[in-house]
């Protein structure tokens, strides 16, 4: 199993003297937020990671919007994916079922002209669902 440093409203979570972790499911709801809100190719190491949702906001909303950011959530899942299974391949004991994302159930968008917000409905390979929302505003 693998975990993460917890992370709440931008910061490092404390617990008394040392630092809180996230795993499995919550470390999975966690990572998906934050490659969703990281800004694309800000990563030397992920170079494809994060995402372009700022681009959308101030730009012209036109019928086809909602299905660019619906691609781009899309993609940037998709790319998580690839990454977990690099990693279940070269080291499968390292992850449990509950941290596997394993699909990818519903986008549903929202935009005005100064935030886009996604919710995202996805299942860990242990088949329990997660709800994950995120927005971006200028």
């Amino acid at each position: 199993m693998t975990y993460s440093l917890a992370i709440a409203n931008g910061d490092l979570v404390r617990t008394g003297n040392s630092m809180a972790i996230v795993y499995g499911s919550e470390k999975l709801k966690q990572d998906l937020c934050l490659w969703v809100t990281e800004r694309y190719g800000i990563d030397r190491f992920h170079p494809k990671l994060g995402s372009v949702l700022p681009d959308f906001i101030g730009s012209l909303i036109t019928d086809n919007t909602r299905s660019k950011i619906q691609s781009e959530v899309l993609r940037i899942l998709q790319n998580y994916q690839s990454v977990q299974l690099q990693g279940l391949k070269a080291a499968p004991q390292r992850y449990s079922y509950s941290e596997l994302l394993y699909s990818i159930d519903a986008i549903n968008v929202a935009i005005s002209y100064d935030t886009v917000s996604a919710t995202v409905s996805v299942r860990n390979a242990d088949n329990a669902q997660a709800t994950i929302a995120v927005s971006q505003g200028a």
